[in-house]
């Protein structure tokens, strides 16, 4: 029995040290994407990107990513979480793509995105801005990405989604919270 005990208690202690490390402010840092959670599955929505190109989540097959949703009359929210998507393309580079999608699809037609995607300075190899009809964003932020109720939407959100390359969800950062932000930042420098 004290060997068995001697055992588990030396596994636990090898495990403790492999979940994270620390950075310089004793704050856990991820070691890599596959550490996170699978919380679901994207499935392969379609849509229309600001250059009017057709635009196929398939497509984001083998990259890492992170969808938001948006629309461009918004002047509350929308405006802070792409300054925030902005600086995270700026630091992280092509490492990692960004997909907003918009809940204004009547509005926010591929000419009115290409305008707002150079308003922030969208790489446009790497952030994707797409609109697709009401109820296939609807399907896509309730379902696939988990954003909404689908019986009382709420299209309006601030969390970023966080995917990894075989379109499971990786986790869900809220671009309000620094906190969150820094966590995400940490994430995306990690691969």
């Amino acid at each position: 029995m004290r060997i068995v005990a001697t055992i588990l208690f030396a596994v636990a202690l090898y495990c403790s040290g492999c979940t994270s490390k620390q950075d310089d402010n004793n704050e856990a840092v991820a070691t890599s994407i596959d550490t996170l959670p699978i919380l679901r599955t994207v499935s392969a929505f379609s849509g229309i990107d600001q250059d009017s190109a057709a635009f196929n989540a398939v497509s984001m097959r083998g990259k890492i990513w992170v969808a938001s949703f948006f629309f461009t009359r918004c002047g509350t929210v929308c405006p802070a979480l792409n300054n925030v998507l902005a600086g995270l393309q700026r630091d992280i580079g092509a490492r990692v793509s960004f997909v907003s999608l918009t809940s204004d699809p009547e509005f926010d037609t591929p000419s009115v995105m290409k305008q707002y995607a150079k308003e922030y300075g969208a790489n446009e190899a790497t952030w994707k801005f797409v609109t697709m009809p009401l109820d296939s964003m609807l399907m896509v932020a309730s379902r696939d990405l988990g954003l909404i109720e689908p019986a009382s939407p709420d299209i309006h959100s601030t969390r970023f989604v966080l995917i990894d390359s075989t379109m499971r969800v990786r986790g869900f950062y809220d671009s309000a919270d620094t906190t969150d932000v820094a966590k995400l930042r940490r994430i995306l420098k990690a691969l």
